[in-house]
């Protein structure tokens, strides 16, 4: 069953992005994510198709587009149903 962007919308519209850093680090990222969304490892998001730019030594990504992935994989996740 595919989602709509309507439903990514949905959740990205419960987050003030506004309180949150323009960039993220992968270990901030994976505990806004987690905190959000999802269960996720720093280590995860390496694999992620996301732009990072590397500065200092650190690769950081912009927020907007990690949240919109996070987003976008949670709305695309199967329901399975237990019992």
């Amino acid at each position: 069953m595919t989602r709509t962007t309507a439903e990514t919308d949905y959740h990205l519209s419960h987050i003030n992005i506004a309180d949150l850093p323009v960039r993220l680090d992968r270990r901030t990222a994976a505990a806004v994510i987690t905190r959000f969304f999802f269960p996720i490892s720093p280590r995860t998001l390496e694999v992620w198709p996301v732009n990072w730019r590397l500065v200092n030594g650190r690769a950081l990504a912009e927020t907007s587009e990690l949240l919109s992935l996070a987003a976008a994989k949670l709305a695309a996740a199967a329901s399975v149903r237990g019992g």
